[in-house]
């Protein structure tokens, strides 16, 4: 009987076990409970037990065969990792359907599948299955998990559903495969591809910058040796951030009567 989720109907209800049918074939059912009755449906999930025997469970698993989910790296072998699904038994990961760096504990998203083997089976190479966008605009704010960093940037998905993209020149920081992210929908291509940004909207962003560059005035004992004559390399190592993003910043603060400006100086005003 095929592995995955289906549903069955009671054939045979026995002393200590229940025997399922599809109408072709038969399969046992993990569980026992002498309520059943039968050509009573049940919404099952077929697997190959520890023992190697097939088997129908009542189990809820986190996925079936063909989805994606989130699922946690339960332990780890010569050959690759096992993985929980919600079963009694993990689901093999092997190292050539891995990406990036992984970690026991850790949770990443894979999609299930069976192999040429007849073996249930998880990847993390899960874009393929992933849609292209049907339901969002550009500004909206979104939540993903990035499955895949690369040379052009760290691929993210999209409410562990739509594919979507960081360019390498939108990321600040260092980021891994599994981290979860909230964007911003910059573009969205004719295709339905969609490109993220960390940053948000100019107005939100030139106030979260002044926070941030007041932060590090602060952290700097009240005097930031940065100002408008500055070298713009060392300004965008110093706080992250361009030259012209740094001068809205710094004018937001002076606005506010919190900082008094120099050439190559910022410092915070003491109140008196």
């Amino acid at each position: 009987m095929k592995l995955g989720r289906c549903e069955l109907e009671v054939k045979k209800v026995l002393k200590k076990e229940i025997i399922l049918t599809n109408g072709k074939e038969d399969i046992k059912l993990k569980e026992f409970d002498d309520k059943l009755k039968v050509g009573e449906k049940l919404n099952v999930f077929i697997y190959d037990s520890s023992k190697d025997n097939r088997v129908a469970t009542i189990q809820k698993t986190l996925l079936d065969v063909g989805e994606v989910a989130k699922l946690k790296i339960a332990d780890k072998t010569k050959f690759g990792y096992f993985v929980d699904i919600g079963l009694d038994k993990d689901i093999f990961l092997p190292y050539q359907e891995t990406i990036g760096r992984v970690d026991i504990h850790q949770s990443y998203l894979m999609q299930l599948y069976i192999d040429r083997s007849d073996r249930l089976c998880v990847t993390m190479k899960i874009k393929d299955k992933l849609s292209m966008n049907d339901e969002f605009k550009v500004n909206d704010i979104v939540k993903g998990t990035i499955y895949e960093i690369d040379s052009k940037g760290a691929h993210v998905a999209i409410n562990d559903k739509y594919d979507g993209m960081i360019l390498k020149e939108e990321l600040k920081g260092i980021y891994r495969v599994g981290e979860e992210v909230e964007t911003r929908i910059q573009r969205i291509l004719k295709d339905g591809r969609i490109t993220l940004t960390l940053r948000q909207k100019a107005y939100k962003q030139m106030h979260y910058d002044a926070e941030m560059l007041l932060e590090l005035i602060e952290d700097n004992g009240g005097v930031l040796n940065l100002g408008d004559k500055s070298d713009p390399e060392l300004i965008k190592e110093v706080t992250g951030l361009t030259k012209s993003a740094f001068k809205r910043a710094e004018g937001s603060l002076y606005k506010d009567k919190l900082v008094e400006l120099y050439p190559e100086k910022i410092v915070l005003k003491v109140n008196k």
